[in-house]
């Protein structure tokens, strides 16, 4: 099969000085995408799309109530549960150090700048997709360090010294499982994912409604550096979950790719190897969905942009 090359578009808009960088995408209704940027902690972003693909209008900033300006650092996991008649998203920081010591309380720097958290887990309702409520678990870092021995030495470091980063979120419907892609720490050359139960959906928001369950090394090709995971998002039409990997490190000069892992406990996956990202794309999201009715997956990008890659009817990897 003749390779892809998947290359952005860029949104043609920037919240600032800088482009959107955006992370982890989810699929809310036909032509509808959601998405959160790594450096905006209160709200979330929604992208539509035309029938051709191309952006229906400027993106929609969708303000998450109970999330005060400058409360919450680096987001960069997303992930989407139906339970009954409700939607909730979940949304994840990347519980990343900074600066050493630096992740339990807003800490100052010697020139007074505020360092806001990135340790928090939230749980997000949605009304029809134009409202968005949440809670927070403040310190969901501490307690996920006590409980999963493959990041207990990482959780010292800063991610370019292979410390705790997570950069991706995904949800097992069947099981009620957050499924949380490690960037680093890397084990062995493979990429993991750390499982945590939600004992009960619309239980008490709090670390005793979770249980950690094995976790799962995905048994990734080779490639010229330590790959981390910076995207998992469940896709109901393969019943199976889209895994982006990346360079792990800034140091790393890993490619991106995108696999099809089935939820197994081995960590098999199936490289979608007709797919290539330019060199100028930071894959952080995937999502599918659809567009007009016809299926797509869309990516985004950490340097603002957006590309769609039709999915019609659904091919073998």
């Amino acid at each position: 099969m003749k390779k892809q090359i998947i290359k952005p578009i860029p949104f043609g808009e920037r919240p600032g000085p800088e482009p959107y960088n955006a992370s982890e995408l989810v699929p809310i209704a036909d032509s509808r995408f959601l998405f959160c940027d790594n450096n905006i902690g209160n709200a979330l972003f929604e992208l539509r799309l035309t029938s051709d693909a191309r952006m229906s209008g400027p993106l929609i900033r969708h303000q998450i109530e109970g999330i005060d300006d400058g409360a919450l650092d680096d987001l960069e996991g997303l992930a989407i549960c139906e339970s009954g008649d409700q939607r909730l998203i979940f949304a994840l920081p990347s519980q990343s150090l900074k600066k050493r010591k630096n992740w339990q309380h807003r800490k100052r720097s010697k020139r007074g700048r505020v360092f806001p958290p990135r340790n928090g887990l939230l749980r997000i309702v949605s009304d029809n997709g134009n409202r968005f409520r949440a809670e927070i678990i403040p310190d969901f870092r501490g307690w996920l360090i006590a409980n999963a021995p493959e990041i207990a030495n990482a959780s010292r470091y800063l991610p370019d010294d292979d410390g705790l980063n997570l950069e991706a979120l995904g949800w097992h419907p069947a099981d009620q499982t957050l499924l949380l892609g490690l960037r680093t720490p890397v084990l062995k050359r493979k990429p993991v994912i750390l499982r945590v139960r939600v004992k009960q959906i619309d239980g008490p928001w709090d670390v005793s409604n979770f249980e950690v369950l094995p976790a799962v090394a995905l048994q990734i090709e080779d490639s010229s550096g330590k790959q981390g995971i910076r995207s998992i998002e469940y896709d109901p039409s393969r019943d199976a979950w889209l895994v982006v990997v990346g360079n792990s490190t800034s140091s790393s000069k890993a490619p991106f790719r995108l696999y099809v892992w089935d939820g197994n406990r081995r960590g098999d996956v199936t490289r979608i190897s007709h797919i290539k990202f330019h060199k100028k794309m930071r894959v952080e999201g995937v999502a599918r969905g659809t567009i007009n009715g016809r299926g797509a997956l869309v990516f985004v990008d950490d340097c603002g942009g957006y590309q769609i890659l039709w999915d019609d009817p659904v091919t073998n990897c």
